[in-house]
């Protein structure tokens, strides 16, 4: 299947919505080295997450959708860089900054939710010291105040029995529970942009929904810019109001999750439509549900 490049630098520059955008991507190259030479796994991919909304990006594994979550945040593996393009958090160029300026950067203007919580959380300390110490890093607050934040935030995730959670360590929470330790961790620093990469992978189908449902709850209480990396539709059509389809490194069709699910141009984007066998529900509008099909 060939893939074509329909949202590009020039596609943003026309949107008036991508103008004031909290993140924005523009024809991002990245490549990895290998004994063969270099393979390049992302192929100018330009995407922009506008103010207080959810914007998904889908498409199958190894698209290149966690590539660019990882360019995003400054995390790309060893061997694997950014050859051309730019990555702006607001007016701020991310592109070149040092491991020390993006360190200062992560928690009090972006964060990230990772896939698997057992691997973001240190199996050697409890969960209220990990999190005291992400305080430490970014902000000077004194002992108790930063015991206050912690369990402050571990009530807004849900969690009743903060007290006890706060003294636990990782192994002995449950998948769901320290899923939502890791959101609270993200939102210590009162960052405005989050990625939440594939956030509930692993959990059961009744926690699943408790965490996407929590997600759309904190992005709509703390005006939260996210951009959710997934490759389930359904997940993008009930809770995101833009998205982008990626495949083999491109950006393959752009926009609202109404305009992409019921006219998808794409073939690709039409594949993935008709693969899901799903009826598809619009993102919720706050006096219910808006059904849709697909």
């Amino acid at each position: 299947m060939e893939a074509t490049l329909t949202r590009s630098a020039a596609d943003l520059d026309l949107d008036p919505a991508a103008q004031n955008a909290v993140v924005t991507v523009r024809d991002l190259r990245v490549k990895a080295a290998n004994s063969r030479g270099t393979n390049e796994l992302l192929h100018g991919v330009s995407v922009a997450v506008a103010p207080g909304t959810m914007h998904g990006l889908v498409g199958e594994t190894g698209s290149g959708k966690s590539i660019t979550a990882a360019a995003i945040m400054g995390l790309l593996p060893k061997g694997v860089t950014v050859t051309s393009g730019s990555i702006k958090l607001g007016d701020r160029e991310l592109v070149g900054l040092g491991h020390n300026e993006l360190h200062e950067l992560r928690g009090p203007a972006f964060g990230m939710i990772f896939q698997n919580p057992r691997t973001a959380l240190h199996p050697m300390y409890s969960v209220g010291k990990q999190m005291g110490r992400v305080l430490a890093e970014h902000m000077e607050l004194g002992r108790k105040e930063r015991t206050e934040r912690v369990l402050h935030y571990l009530r807004l995730v849900g969690i009743p029995d903060a007290t006890r959670i706060a003294h636990a360590f990782p192994h002995e929470l449950s998948g769901g529970l320290a899923q939502r330790v890791v959101i609270a961790t993200s939102l210590l620093c009162d960052p405005t942009f989050l990625i939440a990469d594939e956030p509930t992978t692993g959990l059961d189908a009744t926690v699943q929904r408790q965490i996407l449902e929590l997600l759309a709850r904190l992005q709509e209480d703390l005006k939260l810019s996210v951009l959710m990396i997934t490759h389930d539709l359904s997940i993008v059509a009930q809770y995101c109001a833009t998205v982008s389809v990626m495949y083999q490194g491109n950006v393959v069709e752009d926009g609202t999750v109404r305009q992409v699910l019921r006219s998808p141009s794409a073939p690709y984007s039409r594949n993935l439509l008709k693969a899901s066998r799903l009826e598809f529900v619009t993102q919720r509008e706050r006096s219910g549900l808006t059904a849709m099909s697909a």
